[in-house]
């Protein structure tokens, strides 16, 4: 730059002239990230999306959906992703996603008890922030018995050990903790939410849970959170999740009417309420600390009489994603009294319709209004960061007939009222073709470490920057001119599917 200005002499009309050009330029850059934007806020800085399949793998072209993940707290650039992937060898053992280096690069380790070439049916993990212990919970295959897993460093190569086995229960949903003040400092808790149908009089919403999982031989108890009369059973969907003062939580479905058949496809949840539970003492109270004004039981209904299908098999109408709700917690890590929840149910005109609301006062009283009304949206997810922002992750089914879009989303706010809007990814719905159900998953993740959000979704693989506004890095062979996926050779195309993409936003 200094010798430029030797050797150019800049005249008022000149500098006149770069100004302009400047200023259309600006313009023009203006114009093009509004349109980019498709009506989202702009992009802010730290922003960094990865497409999670290895590239030694580029070949593969499995639905890797149902995502989750966990980051360790003690590490945070240590983190475990999962998803409906077998082992690539075909062994015994289904692998876990893993990066060391904060998400930027993953790999592979094949330590979950599975079948021989199958993935788990359903997997959650968490880190309980003591060194690198991992929790998990699947739905082991071939028998989808629950069982409970841990490892005391996700990165070895010996298989996860089972802590707990039982058959039929569904959904099962890890979260794990370790106390950090008081007598109990050090020990290690572990929550499993799942719907047990051993669960008597249709009481299926359940927490497993161990005080002091990291001993030799750790026990679970079965907390049965359901209170109230069911039509049979509550929904797949129980999470919970906790605060370091002591204060549990827990949200679910209770069904009480429905209609039809989930072999025909045509299961209606006709009636439902929304329920969050509070337990004050690390759930040794039973999750009976809130109760209800309504009937006095324990449980705050926060919606009531709400309808949705309970779909055996996605469709072209809902993005070849079956439905079946969505429920999601998250509380204020400064604050226990802050506590914000996400549902779904069906509005016309809507496959799903999202919900929003929010408590300061321990989930005694919720917003009569939702904070926020999202249509067409699934697989809800809520985190809380240390600053006290709020984001919520999820999937809309947006577009035009013959051009139906999944669409991932980030939305935060610092005070309930004013959203941000991030688009993650914008990939088509139609395909590739379902496979099996479910499509994407029956859920994605979202956590807060710190005051950043990590976070994991499944979504077309196709490498289309149109697809991706903000960004995406793949380790997998990809050119994203020819949009096409190659195997490790550079040159044989392979065909889209689905793949879990990690992201972490940067506050």
């Amino acid at each position: 730059m200094a010798a430029k200005k030797k050797t150019k002499t800049v005249t008022k009309k000149s500098a006149a002239k770069a100004a302009t050009r400047r200023t259309g330029a600006k313009k023009r850059r203006k114009r093009a990230a509004a349109k980019g934007a498709a009506g989202a806020v702009a992009a802010p800085t730290g922003i960094l999306l990865v497409n999670m399949i290895p590239k030694a793998l580029s070949s593969e072209t499995g639905q890797d959906s149902e995502p989750h993940l966990t980051v360790n707290p003690a590490n945070p650039l240590q983190i475990v992703g999962t998803a409906f992937t077998p082992d690539p060898g075909g062994g015994v053992l289904a692998p876990v996603f893993l990066s060391a280096d904060g998400g930027n690069s993953w790999t592979l380790n094949a330590i979950v008890p599975s079948a021989a070439g199958s993935a788990t049916h359903d997997i959650t993990t968490g880190f309980s922030g003591t060194s690198k212990k991992l929790y998990g919970s699947i739905l082991r295959a071939p028998t989808s018995n629950l069982e409970f897993l841990r490892t005391s460093d996700p990165a070895s190569a010996a298989p996860m050990s089972v802590l707990a086995s039982r058959p039929d229960a569904d959904q099962p949903f890890a979260h794990a903790t370790t106390v950090k003040t008081g007598i109990d400092a050090g020990k290690e808790r572990v929550y499993i939410g799942n719907n047990d149908f051993a669960g008597s009089g249709g009481h299926t919403a359940t927490i497993d849970q161990s005080l002091n999982a990291g001993i030799a031989a750790p026990t679970f108890s079965t907390v049965r959170i359901e209170k109230r009369p069911t039509a049979g059973q509550d929904g797949p969907q129980i999470r919970p999740v906790s605060h370091p003062d002591g204060t549990v939580y827990a949200v679910f479905y209770r069904w009480r009417s429905l209609t039809g058949s989930f072999a025909a496809n045509t299961l209606v949840i006709t009636s439902a309420d929304v329920v969050v539970v509070r337990d004050d003492k690390w759930g040794t109270g039973g999750y009976t600390a809130l109760k209800d004004p309504g009937d006095g039981l324990a449980g705050r209904r926060v919606a009531q009489g709400v309808s949705f299908p309970f779909m055996r098999n996605g469709t072209a109408a809902t993005g070849q994603q079956r439905l079946g709700g969505s429920v999601s917690i998250a509380v204020d890590p400064t604050n226990s009294s802050t506590v914000y929840m996400a549902w779904c149910d069906q509005q016309p005109g809507s496959i799903l319709t999202l919900h929003v609301r929010r408590s300061t006062d321990r989930g005694i009283t919720w917003s009569s209004a939702d904070l926020l009304t999202i249509a067409s949206a699934t697989n809800a997810a809520l985190a809380i960061n240390n600053a006290g922002k709020v984001a919520l992750l999820f999937q809309q089914f947006r577009g035009v007939q013959g051009n139906m879009r999944w669409v991932t989303r980030l939305r935060r706010t610092t005070d309930g009222i004013n959203w941000d809007d991030l688009i993650l990814a914008n990939v088509p719905a139609a395909t590739p073709i379902r496979v099996f159900d479910p499509y994407i998953g029956d859920y994605d993740h979202l956590v807060a470490q710190g005051k950043d959000f990590y976070g994991i979704f499944s979504a077309n693989n196709t490498p289309d920057m149109a697809n991706f506004p903000n960004g995406v890095k793949y380790q997998r062979v990809a050119n994203f001119t020819s949009h096409r996926l190659l195997r490790t050779d550079g040159i044989t195309v392979v065909e889209p599917s689905i793949d879990p993409f990690f992201f972490k936003v940067t506050e």
